[in-house]
């Protein structure tokens, strides 16, 4: 599973494409993690909360709590410029070029928060 992600996040930071962003799913529970490409900062870590049943809303917040990650608040628009519509709460933190810390983070993820094994098969969607 590790080296999967790990060709999926490579693939992105190698192409360098602003504004490019990547979906690791699980297809048959739909189960996900996402990251937004961003030139300046690099990689952003997004586990929103609605994907999340609420055991494993308690599981993500300790498990990526452990490693720094906590959850912040997004508004949401109708529209780009448009009206805000609402909020979303996500687990987000800025990963930057460092690989090896996205590659936990899904990791940690996968198998702590939605309690897949390492031989889980995933859906990589990189998409800009």
């Amino acid at each position: 599973m590790k080296k999967r992600i790990e060709s999926a996040i490579r693939t992105v930071l190698d192409n360098l494409g602003e504004g490019w962003f990547i979906i690791l799913e699980e297809p048959t529970d739909e189960k996900f993690v996402q990251f937004a490409y961003d030139e300046d900062t690099g990689l952003i870590f997004d586990l929103p909360f609605q994907a999340l049943d609420e055991d494993e809303l308690a599981r993500a917040r300790q498990v990526l709590g452990e490693v720094g990650v906590g959850d912040e608040t997004a508004s949401v628009f109708d529209a780009p410029d448009g009206e805000k519509v609402g909020e979303q709460r996500s687990f987000n933190t800025l990963v930057g070029r460092d690989v090896d810390r996205a590659v936990d983070l899904v990791h940690r993820v996968f198998t702590y928060v939605y309690g897949f094994d390492d031989t889980t098969r995933f859906n990589v969607t990189i998409s800009c």
